[in-house]
């Protein structure tokens, strides 16, 4: 009997090895990166997900934020040539892999591909999961292949119009002035509601004054979902994603990280 009770305890112990909330560990040395995020893209990804069989390191700076809850288990990776999202598969992330941390991705064993038009490692989905790269698994398979380092600085967002926005620049973190709210999926017309109704959950169209546009969306569960959208002009900041809107065409969206990546004039 005692034993047994020895024997469950090691048990115990062993699984609490592993849990979720271990900090990762901090590097004070990063590796140096093998490529950039741009000839990442150029050179291995393609339209179906591919396995990365060579050594491959790109280094950057951290650019999303789950801390209102709009990303959900991954954290999206720019170093200045392009943006990379990465499947983390635990939550929060905030604390860990804050807005503007440097980290070095080593991405050799990964799968990548387009998710949402932007460029997404991870591991290959099982066939029954309706997106093509999956979470990582552990806290151990995190740490293989990301690895944190001890600088942070928070990077501003690229400042474009809209005709200037361009299929690579998916992923990254674009600033759009001079919108105004046109449309929302957050409003039931039949029972009266207006655009003075809107709130951010959903879909939400947005115009400039050229009649250029460009939709928001955000996830019921972010935090900010059931507040107002101004009606006011506005400026606009997220991370840029090509996508369908409210399962029609696809367009440019801009993915907020929290309530005050809007801006109102």
């Amino acid at each position: 009997m005692i034993k047994y009770i020895h024997y469950i305890s090691l048990i115990i112990a062993l699984v609490g090895c592993y849990n979720s909330t271990d900090k990762p560990i901090l590097h004070h040395n990063l590796p140096t990166p093998t490529l950039s995020i741009e000839v990442l893209k150029m050179e291995i990804l393609g339209a179906t997900p591919q396995l990365i069989k060579e050594n491959t390191i790109v280094v950057g700076r951290v650019i999303s934020s789950d801390e209102d809850d709009n990303f959900y288990r991954t954290i999206v990776v720019d170093d200045g040539t392009g943006a990379i999202e990465v499947m983390m598969g635990t939550s929060p992330l905030s604390a860990d892999y804050p807005e503007g941390l440097i980290v070095a991705l080593q991405l050799k064993g990964c799968y990548i591909g387009y998710q949402r038009g932007v460029a997404v490692v991870g591991t290959h989905a099982p066939d029954y999961e309706s997106y093509d790269i999956g979470y990582f698994a552990s806290r151990e398979a995190i740490d293989k292949v990301v690895k944190r380092g001890d600088d942070v600085v928070v990077q501003p967002a690229r400042h474009l119009s809209i005709p200037e926005l361009q299929r690579r620049d998916c992923g990254r973190l674009i600033a759009i002035d001079g919108l105004h709210l046109v449309s929302t999926t957050s409003i039931d017309t039949l029972a009266g509601e207006t655009l003075n109704d809107a709130r951010w959950e959903g879909y939400s169209l947005f115009k400039s004054d050229a009649g250029d546009s460009i939709a928001v969306y955000t996830r019921d569960y972010a935090r900010f979902a059931q507040q107002s959208v101004p009606t006011d002009d506005v400026q606009l900041c997220g991370i840029l994603q090509w996508a369908p809107y409210n399962g029609q065409k696809e367009c440019y969206q801009l993915k907020m990280r929290y309530a005050k990546d809007c801006v109102t004039h």
